[in-house]
């Protein structure tokens, strides 16, 4: 039996939350629509471990679904989706356990549509309460400096052995030196996670693994990676660092320490999709994306960060929070 909102507007804040009461089956309906700068914040009330949360939308013909953030009573992100892919109709976009203490959360969507229309939206919530809670699987990250190939939506990259050379002719000879430190700064950056980070001068990882391709250029990305894999749900995903030239962004050509500094953190920057990761604004945390390239030459490190606007209006992301829920032993 669906139960209806509430009448009146729908909140827009954690504070203003419109309280979505479930029936008895932990199901509620959703149905409204999103002004361009409008943001519907439902309170879904208290949760416990071990309850499910799924939600459940479908946009109109033709239309993007709106970016949905699920958020804690602090703000900080349980879940997300980004309101891109999937397929027309009414489809699953949120389906996570609650593994910790958390006290309520909130659903939270903006308007994802371009040009500044209205975006309708209409779906469900379901809590299924006193589910299993998963143990999350370990997670080997692969830093490939043997080369390889990548598919990524942008096109199909191969890469070559690892040079130091090709960022720039003053790093020649130095290629072993670069290539253990950017494996240093990748480790440090995810000591006291689960990850374990390996590259392919060790013997080959036992299990699943993701890969890191360091190699190829772009005039327009530092890195990227094959997806924003939300829960981690792909052990096997990739994503590449554009080492090739990686020195022309710089208003000072970095010393071989400073861009083998600069390169590990763009590879654990793509490690954090990888694991489900997103886009941040705070140039000391590793997701941050509005730092200029000065910044990767600082010491950053997974940590709670605001999410960037493009992302959601509002919200933080706890990173090594995110990563211990998805990352096991």
């Amino acid at each position: 039996m669906d139960t209806p909102l509430p009448p009146g507007p729908i909140g827009s804040s954690l504070g203003t939350a419109t309280r979505l009461l479930l029936d008895d089956a932990g199901f509620a309906a959703l149905n409204s629509s999103l002004a361009p700068s409008k943001v519907d914040v439902y309170d879904l009330g208290p949760v416990q471990p071990g309850d499910r949360v799924r939600v459940a939308l479908e946009p109109p013909v033709g239309t993007l679904r709106p970016k949905t953030a699920v958020l804690d009573f602090d703000g900080v992100l349980f879940t997300y989706y980004s309101g891109q892919g999937g397929a027309a109709g009414l489809q699953t976009i949120i389906d996570a356990v609650v593994t910790q203490a958390t006290g309520k959360l909130f659903l939270c969507l903006a308007n994802s549509a371009a040009n500044n229309v209205t975006q309708a939206y209409s779906g469900s919530v379901e809590i299924l309460r006193s589910e299993p809670i998963p143990t999350p699987p370990p997670q080997i990250l692969l830093l490939n400096f043997a080369g390889g190939s990548i598919m990524l939506p942008e096109g199909n990259f191969t890469v070559l052995p690892f040079n130091a050379a090709d960022i720039d002719a003053n790093y020649a000879g130095m290629t072993a030196a670069i290539k253990m430190k950017i494996a240093d700064v990748v480790r440090e950056n995810f000591e006291g996670t689960p990850v374990q980070v390996v590259t392919s001068d060790d013997p080959p990882p036992a299990g699943p693994f993701s890969t890191i391709e360091f190699g190829a250029f772009s005039a327009t990305l530092f890195g990227i990676s094959q997806d924003v894999d939300q829960e981690n749900v792909d052990r096997c995903d990739d994503a590449i660092v554009f080492t090739n030239d990686f020195d022309k962004a710089f208003a000072v050509q970095p010393t071989a320490d400073g861009i083998a500094t600069a390169i590990g953190n763009v590879a654990a920057h793509e490690a954090g999709h990888l694991l489900g990761l997103n886009h941040t604004s705070d140039v000391t945390d590793l997701m941050d994306t509005t730092g200029s390239a000065s910044t990767l030459l600082a010491d950053q490190d997974f940590k709670t960060a605001n999410l960037h606007p493009n992302i959601f209006p509002f919200g933080k992301q706890d990173g090594p929070a995110l990563i211990a829920r998805v990352v096991g032993p």
